[in-house]
């Protein structure tokens, strides 16, 4: 005679949950082949709605992400090494770029297989300050970044392929970009409607919420900018300021100090009539703490000077005995008085 079971019997199975008689069932059941259908139909969907196995996938994301970058960190390592024999040289080095390419090729594919390949994290390396935090990032290309700090640097994971080299930024960096053989061009994008484009210069860029700036110490960048739905550029010569005011127009100052372009580089904060508005957004975004004022008149007052500072103290104390103010401290609340 021949048996059949319910589809709650085979998942009570499937979980571990049945008795005896129950497994019994299922087992003489499952043998037979004109059952097979039904018990794969089954089995799938108890799969999907129980998966028996459930991947960390932030986990092996970060996993992978280690992996290829140790790998990448070692072919290059190996890349720079000098050969002792001039011989040798040649057929070696050929030898290490072509591992580096079968490396990308084999990483692009897994990726790709992976279903991970259009998920930001694997197309892009970020690197990250803190408040408070300054480093410097060295491109493949040989160019240099000096980041400040509470700044964001994302850089092509596998490196710059294709005609343009493209970095993108949040928050305040200097760039010493180096020229290639190939005169590739090297963007570094802020916005989608705002990029700023070189060939080989040396210029920083201020992208934070209260503003966008770019200052122009050597060489020559352009602009790219959107400004009501249109595309527009600005070409920029050494000692320029651009600003991209509230109307999203690209406004520029000539002939500036350059010396007080991205002053942090050197642990300096260079003020020409700057207001305390200003300067304690400065500190916020540099350094994470909020400062109040107990007179909103004290806002509008400036400071000129050349100040060499390591933190928010002494910017702040800087500041009070400049101004003849007093810092008030209370736990994390910093109040900035009259005195």
């Amino acid at each position: 005679m021949e048996r059949t079971i319910s589809k709650y019997t085979l998942f009570e199975y499937l979980a571990g949950r049945a008795n005896p008689l129950e497994r019994q069932l299922v087992e003489d059941w499952i043998v037979q082949k004109q059952n097979s259908d039904t018990f794969h139909q089954w089995l799938l969907e108890y799969e999907t709605k129980s998966p028996q196995f459930v991947p960390d996938r932030d986990a092996a994301l970060a996993n992978l992400l280690h992996r290829i970058d140790s790998t990448l960190d070692e072919v290059t390592a190996e890349e720079g090494e000098d050969e002792a024999d001039e011989a040798d040289r040649q057929p070696s080095w050929i030898a290490r770029r072509s591992n580096r390419f079968w490396l990308v090729a084999a990483s692009v594919t897994a990726l790709v297989s992976c279903g991970w390949w259009f998920r930001e994290p694997l197309q892009y390396k970020t690197y990250q300050t803190a408040y408070g935090q300054t480093t410097d990032v060295y491109l493949e290309d040989g160019s240099r970044v000096a980041l400040n700090s509470n700044s964001r640097l994302q850089v092509p994971r596998l490196g710059f392929w294709g005609d343009v080299r493209t970095v993108a930024l949040e928050g305040e960096a200097e760039f010493s970009v180096s020229h290639t053989i190939d005169n590739k061009r090297f963007v570094v994008r802020t916005s989608e409607k705002f990029q700023v484009e070189v060939l080989g210069t040396t210029f920083s860029v201020f992208a934070r919420q209260r503003g966008t700036k770019v200052a122009l110490k050597s060489g020559s960048v352009r602009i790219d900018y959107s400004q009501n739905d249109q595309r527009r550029e600005v070409m920029m010569e050494p000692g320029d300021l651009a600003i991209l005011d509230q109307e999203g127009a690209v406004q520029l100052e000539k002939q500036q100090d350059v010396k007080a372009f991205a002053p942090w580089t050197e642990q300096r904060y260079v003020f020409n009539g700057t207001p305390v508005k200003e300067i304690l957004a400065m500190i916020e975004e540099n350094f994470g703490q909020k400062v109040s004022l107990s007179d909103s008149n004290i806002a509008q007052r400036s400071i000129t000077g050349n100040f060499k500072t390591r933190n928010a103290e002494e910017l702040l104390k800087t500041v009070s005995e400049v101004l003849d103010l007093r810092v008030e401290q209370n736990g994390a609340s910093i109040l900035l008085t009259n005195h």
